[in-house]
């Protein structure tokens, strides 16, 4: 009779046995699949506030500091270079940012991926208030601030709209369809922004080619914002890249909440997982009591077994074939269980987080419990290769 055959059956036989073995090593592989599922699915959603709140990039005109001293004294500094950026390397930005994308990431599509949106501030007054007013450009802006909502009216939709921040509106006691004078150019209110808790509150914002115009400002522009529209874009190379070819701009990444709440759930992962990992030796020293309890109870049919002629090498094998299919079986159920228990908890754990089976686990799951059960089995499985056939008849008598 082959071995594999031998297992099954003393597996069927001895089924309360093998369900607690189970038990055992499935408890600790279910801790460990709902975390990795339940933190999986936490990841997607903080990389999806990366990439949905603000730019990844900033860029700024690129000054320096420049020391001023006469006969050893120093005068102060002055900032020499650029103040503003010209509109003409808009363009580049776009061609730098797509590259490089494309290259790091393996993608194909010919079509833009990234967005670039320039703004130009510039102070103004308002019924003899002063303000900042930032002429932006309408699509991309409202592309990169997807997290913008209206308390009344709504965005640009014409070149002389202006769309006001909450604490500006309530300053400046503006509401949507109203016309304002903003430095001698008349704009209609299109809508007043919800507080967002950001510099965006006591801002007026109004289409950039308006401004550039009203302003004599054509052609150039403060700063640009760059998103990167992919999960994991090489941000800091997208930066040194712009900074180094060129010139006259200084580009940066922008490190949003988002990714620092990334690293406490990442942190918070390892040590969920570490306690899972104690759960797994408790299973392991549960699955090795069970192994020794089954040699014990076995002692007899081992000695008959070494009496025919089988070999201590056929003994551990049978054991370790035994464990391995306790695993297989802690492993399958193990992850259904954790998939479940995931699911369950998910959405308590993380506002917002869509867990989903992730497939790669399975063999994760199998693969584990299956070590786990061997190991334990290992030490009873020696040990009952070495009895002698005397002893384990006598034994058992």
């Amino acid at each position: 009779m082959k071995l594999s055959t031998i297992v099954v059956k003393d597996m069927v036989r001895r089924k309360r046995r093998v369900l607690h073995s189970v038990l055992g090593v499935s408890i600790g592989i279910m801790t460990v699949i709902a975390m990795l599922t339940v933190a999986n699915a936490g990841e997607e959603v903080l990389r999806g506030e990366m990439e949905r709140y603000g730019p990844n990039l900033t860029v700024v005109p690129a000054t320096a500091r420049l020391d001023v001293e006469l006969g050893g004294l120093t005068m102060g500094s002055v900032t020499v270079g650029e103040t503003v950026i010209d509109e003409a390397v808009l363009p580049e930005i776009q061609r730098v940012a797509d590259e490089l994308i494309r290259m790091d990431m393996g993608i194909s599509d010919p079509g833009p991926i990234a967005i670039v949106a320039p703004r130009l501030y510039l102070p103004a007054t308002v019924d003899g208030r002063n303000v900042t007013v930032v002429g932006v450009a309408p699509n991309q802006e409202r592309a990169i601030r997807v997290w913008w909502g209206f308390s009344e009216g709504e965005y640009l939709n014409g070149p002389d709209d202006v769309v006001v921040g909450s604490v500006a509106a309530r300053s400046l006691e503006l509401s949507a369809g109203q016309t304002v004078s903003v430095s001698g150019h008349d704009f209609t209110v299109a809508g007043v922004l919800a507080d967002s808790g950001s510099n965006d509150d006591f801002l007026l914002f109004v289409p950039l080619a308006t401004l550039q115009a009203a302003a004599g400002k054509e052609g150039v522009v403060s700063t640009v914002d760059v998103r990167a529209l992919c999960t994991g874009c090489p941000v800091e190379k997208i930066a040194g890249a712009l900074s180094n070819n060129i010139a006259g701009i200084h580009a940066s990444a922008v490190r949003q909440v988002a990714e620092a709440e990334l690293g406490m759930w990442n942190s918070m992962r390892s040590i969920v997982l570490l306690l899972a990992s104690v759960t797994l030796l408790v299973g392991l020293f549960g699955v090795m009591n069970a192994m020794s309890a089954m040699v014990m109870e076995r002692r007899k049919d081992i000695g008959i077994m070494r009496a025919v002629g089988a070999s201590r090498r056929q003994i551990v094998s049978m054991f370790l074939y035994e464990a391995a299919g306790l695993g297989v079986l802690g492993g399958v159920a193990g992850y259904l269980a954790g998939l479940l228990l995931a699911v369950a908890v998910g959405p308590l754990v993380l506002a917002g987080a869509t867990v989903t089976p992730v497939l790669a686990y399975v063999p994760l799951a199998i693969g584990l419990a299956g070590a786990i059960s061997m190991v334990a089995a290992l030490h009873p499985a020696l040990g009952a290769a070495g009895m002698r056939v005397a002893d384990a008849v006598r034994t058992s008598s």
